[in-house]
């Protein structure tokens, strides 16, 4: 435990993010503030509960690691990069709101904004219809995210449809940080399988990967369907390295939509658009209007398929 506490009060003696320093570490149990209610999620590090604040009643989420699996400096670091990721964005319309951590002898608890609707995927299961204009504001407003962490030198590795919550008004909150990386050249297998771009297996890489996991999402998120799907990973690679794909049968989308998924999964990474050029892509100009936009997506069964059956689960590689 008195590691996991020097290693933080290292991390914060180092220079703080561009916009921002780390947020104040409060040597306190969560309880003495917050009333813990429901686990909302779950995963291999971390649990993620439903918190109110005794003080005002707020409802908050709290990402909870226990303080035993910080037992490496790797372990350390990433969870220190994730939190300052989380300072350093503070502010920005759609990436979660950091309200405070809390360090005790058994958790780190990483309070944030609470987002009820869920994800993207949860809040389609709810939908009778969904048109591409829905999910072309959906990929926008990522997009703005990626264009913002990457002029912070930041690469977030794991865009994925399940790191996509949506508010209640339907904007877009992205989550997960924990595998983000600040350095401009990459190595070594990072994020998830059917998400990973062709050069991260065999070379240093770089933000790019993830206008390359944003093109996976954005297909998934039309059709349903993975681009690239193989019972072993050895496979998947290979498709993954060719980047050979097509639509599955009986998906409909505009030829926009599939320019755009097209020019994100290009296996040159030299060749594929930051994502400030794709701001200029004519599928997330919101001002046009196409009949194909509006039209209610044939494949939404194959949507709810993939919410109910089908989230990733090809195991996070770090």
């Amino acid at each position: 435990m008195n590691r996991v506490l020097a290693c933080f009060r290292c991390c914060r003696r180092r220079p703080p993010p561009p916009d921002g320093e780390l947020c104040t570490i409060l040597r306190s149990d969560i309880a003495a503030d917050y009333d813990l209610l429901d686990t909302i999620g779950q995963g291999k590090t971390c649990v993620v509960v439903r918190a109110k604040a005794k003080a005002t009643g707020h409802v908050v989420a709290v990402k909870r690691v226990a303080t035993e699996y910080l037992s490496t400096p790797s372990r350390v670091d990433a969870l220190s990069t994730e939190l300052r990721v989380l300072s350093s964005v503070r502010g920005h319309p759609h990436m979660l709101s950091l309200v405070a951590v809390y360090q005790d002898d058994a958790f780190v608890s990483i309070v944030t904004e609470y987002i009820p609707a869920g994800h993207v995927f949860d809040v389609f299961q709810e939908q009778s219809s969904v048109t591409e204009h829905t999910i072309r504001c959906i990929v926008r407003e990522v997009v703005d995210v990626l264009v913002e962490l990457h002029k912070k030198g930041i690469t977030h590795r794991d865009i994925k449809p399940e790191n996509i919550l949506l508010d209640a008004a339907g904007h877009v909150r992205v989550i997960d940080f924990g595998i983000a990386h600040t350095d401009k050249n990459m190595t070594g297998l990072n994020g998830t399988g059917p998400f990973l771009a062709p050069e991260v297996f065999s070379s240093t890489y770089s933000s790019k990967v993830d206008i390359w996991a944003l093109g996976v999402t954005t297909f998934v998120l039309l059709t349903g369907h993975f681009p690239f799907e193989a019972p072993f990973m050895s496979q998947m690679e290979d498709m993954i390295r060719l980047g050979q794909y097509s639509l599955p049968s009986g998906a409909q989308l505009s030829m926009h939509a599939q320019s755009f998924v097209a020019t994100c999964l290009l296996t040159d990474a030299a060749k594929r658009p930051s994502a400030k050029a794709l701001l200029s892509h004519p599928w997330l100009n919101l001002n046009t209007t196409l009949v194909e936009y509006s039209t209610p997506l044939p494949q939404l069964p194959c949507l709810h398929a993939y919410s109910t059956h089908g989230r990733c689960r090809h195991q996070l590689t770090r």
